[in-house]
């Protein structure tokens, strides 16, 4: 399997509870402080679309947003720019690059203690419609790659890898699940920059 354009999404926990304009002054002070590697751009505030984006930092190789959509909140990351020759080393690469920004958010002071990342369960979106539609085939066809990759984020664990049951017009969602963790721990596993 070969594509390039996917997201990963990190649920928060429920008892996350903060008011999330306070991610616009984080993320401003990380494009100014060069906070995260790669080229940092630009925040974009999309609190006003429902189930949306939420605020997003913008960089050359993946967009992070502070997610609503799927009704729950979270880290989204999407995936523009690879540097893995692999599928699985992309899609470790990208969870990487989530859980360092994820680890840093939660221990930003300005929200610590007010927001917390469930890290041992992730969302895996395509998006690419083309090379990898929302069908069983699908889904058999990016599932090996999943499952490598796991192996590497949940070592030593048992781990699920099961498609969600969405609408066919959405895109192919497939749920990463291993015992629950922080996200710190799955950054610390991978050898995340924190």
């Amino acid at each position: 399997m070969n594509i390039e354009r996917f997201c990963v999404k990190f649920f928060a926990r429920p008892e996350t509870n903060l008011d999330d304009a306070v991610f616009i002054e984080i993320f401003h002070e990380w494009i100014r402080l060069k906070t995260l590697p790669g080229i940092l751009l630009d925040v974009a505030d999309y609190r006003h679309v429902p189930d949306g984006p939420g605020i997003m930092l913008i960089t050359h190789e993946i967009n992070f947003a502070m997610d609503y959509s799927e009704g729950r909140f979270g880290l989204l990351a999407q995936q523009k720019l690879s540097q893995g020759v692999t599928q699985q080393e992309r899609i470790v690469d990208l969870v990487r690059a989530t859980v360092t920004f994820g680890a840093l958010l939660e221990s930003d002071p300005r929200i610590a203690g007010q927001l917390s990342l469930e890290g041992g369960a992730f969302h895996f979106l395509s998006n690419d419609r083309l090379t990898l539609p929302n069908t069983a085939e699908g889904f058999a066809a990016i599932r090996p790659d999943l499952e490598a990759a796991a192996a590497v984020i949940y070592p030593g664990q048992t781990v699920s890898v099961a498609r969600l049951d969405n609408d066919p017009r959405d895109r192919l969602t497939v749920v990463v699940e291993a015992q629950p963790v922080d996200i710190q721990t799955v950054a610390e596993a991978i050898g995340a920059l924190v």
